[in-house]
């Protein structure tokens, strides 16, 4: 009720400043044909729209109001809209983005249930996830206010940029694992991130640094029936890191990052670091060998449309690893928190979980998508949370063709509490190849393969043909 109210004032307040912004339709058919599972990178990092359950068909309607890059209004206002109808074992219809935005300068004010990740990767399209905000689950209702976009500070002559956020949004109830209390109705999703960049805008060398944090809480009053700390205080102790009764408020995950480009004439090099902390506190770093590291490389130089040579536009490469997990600082000194469970959590059930999908790097998998044979705790959301990872990503053009390939090999151990009998490898490719045509006025039309083989995920097989539009409006 409250957003709702939010939303009504955002609109009725700045409707006003942005007659100028451009308002575009979008709509897009998915077509799936493949084995019981979905195929790994066909259902990965889609917000959750894809579904799991093998084959699908499914259409996305979009309506976007975007700021005017050039308007010089200080009041702006943007929303979007973005339904999904699909169709698998059952029908589903849901909104992935649905939100109301205002903006003051630089500052962002935003209602709703937006699409979003957390942390430094320096290829979005590419990269096998963030850790702790990738874009895998499907989107939930929040407020936020932000820097969206990096902001140059003046008074450095422009060396300095800095982007920020806060939000608190609204997740769905989770059974309990302790106590009298063996469910809560509802919980509730804290973030906070501020990353800075050292370089000026032409500068061949730029430096990126900075931090997320996200926590889980909800129920407090319920299942401490010590102090029963009411919303405020349970609150304060979950935005803070600071203990109760030398315990953490919350499900906390983030990641410390840094990273870094070299532009050159027709190349720009980039290299990023995420190290996970889990501790509630980010002074606490469970470790520093766990995290995502990466290379980037994308071609700055337009190539000449009339080309039909092969070219590379753009690659990743990533290694993954949350296989050590070691907490240096156990909570009371006591061996059974020596080591870390990412993704799950003692008392929420859900773990790192939004409607069934990991919120987080989605090479953590929920345990109903792995293999039948391997242990699984009925209290726990996943059941391999350490791994090695290696992903490859790439974009090219030849022929017209607009083609991308991924490849994700992994080494998989379980969790430290049911560590599987041997390493599970686990191999998942994709590749698809995307044209435009005149049809409707202009459109996109493209054709994937993917396949998961393997001892984690089923092994799976699967094509996807997706025809998308969009349609400027104004």
């Amino acid at each position: 009720m409250r957003i709702c109210l939010l939303i009504l004032f955002i609109t009725s307040s700045i409707i006003v400043f942005g007659q100028d912004s451009t308002i575009q339709f979008s709509a897009g058919i998915v077509i799936s044909g493949s084995t019981d599972q979905t195929p790994y990178w066909i259902s990965t990092r889609q917000y959750g729209a894809i579904p799991i359950d093998g084959s699908f068909a499914m259409g996305q309607f979009g309506l976007n109001k975007r700021y005017h890059p050039n308007n010089p209004r200080t009041l702006q206002w943007s929303g979007k809209a973005e339904a999904i109808v699909s169709y698998s074992q059952q029908a589903k219809v849901f909104f992935t983005d649905l939100y109301l935005a205002g903006k003051i300068g630089p500052v962002e004010i935003l209602a709703g249930q937006q699409k979003y990740s957390s942390g430094l990767v320096l290829d979005s399209t590419l990269t096998s996830g963030s850790i702790s905000m990738s874009g895998n689950a499907r989107p939930f209702p929040k407020i936020q206010i932000s820097i969206p976009e990096y902001l140059s500070l003046g008074f450095t002559n422009n060396y300095v940029a800095l982007k920020a956020s806060y939000s608190d949004g609204i997740l769905q109830g989770s059974d309990i694992n302790y106590g009298k209390i063996k469910h809560v109705d509802r919980t509730y999703f804290h973030q906070k991130s501020l990353y800075i960049k050292l370089g000026q805008p032409s500068s061949v060398f730029q430096f990126y640094t900075g931090f997320n944090h996200q926590a889980v809480w909800g129920g407090e009053n319920q299942f401490d029936l010590l102090y029963k700390p009411g919303k405020a205080k349970a609150y304060w102790h979950t935005i803070s890191g600071q203990k109760l009764d030398y315990k953490v408020i919350g499900n906390h995950l983030g990641t410390i990052d840094v990273g870094g480009t070299w532009k050159q004439n027709i190349w720009t090099l980039g290299l990023y670091r995420q190290t996970i902390f889990e501790t509630g506190s980010l002074f606490r770093v469970t470790n520093f060998e766990d995290g995502l590291t990466g290379l980037s490389i994308k071609r700055n130089k337009r190539l000449d449309p009339k080309s039909t040579y092969f070219a590379l536009l753009s690659g990743v490469f990533e290694v993954i690893g949350t296989k050590n997990q070691y907490n240096a600082n156990p909570v009371l000194g006591l061996g059974i928190f020596e080591y870390g469970n990412y993704f799950n959590h003692y008392l929420y059930q859900n773990g790192w979980s939004y409607r069934g999908n990991n919120m987080g790097s989605p090479l953590i998998p929920p345990k109903e998508n792995t293999t039948n044979d391997l242990p699984r705790q009925d209290n726990t959301f996943t059941n391999n949370n350490r791994l090695w990872a290696f992903h490859t990503g790439m974009t090219a053009s030849w022929l017209n063709l607009y083609l991308v390939f991924k490849g994700t090999h992994s080494l998989n151990y379980g969790t430290h509490l049911a560590e599987f009998s041997s390493v599970k490898h686990q191999t998942s490719l994709f590749l698809s190849a995307q044209r435009r045509f005149k049809l409707l006025g202009g459109s996109a039309v493209s054709l994937g393969a993917s396949g998961d083989f393997g001892s984690l995920l089923p092994n799976t097989y699967g094509v996807v043909l997706a025809i998308r539009k969009n349609i400027a409006l104004n």
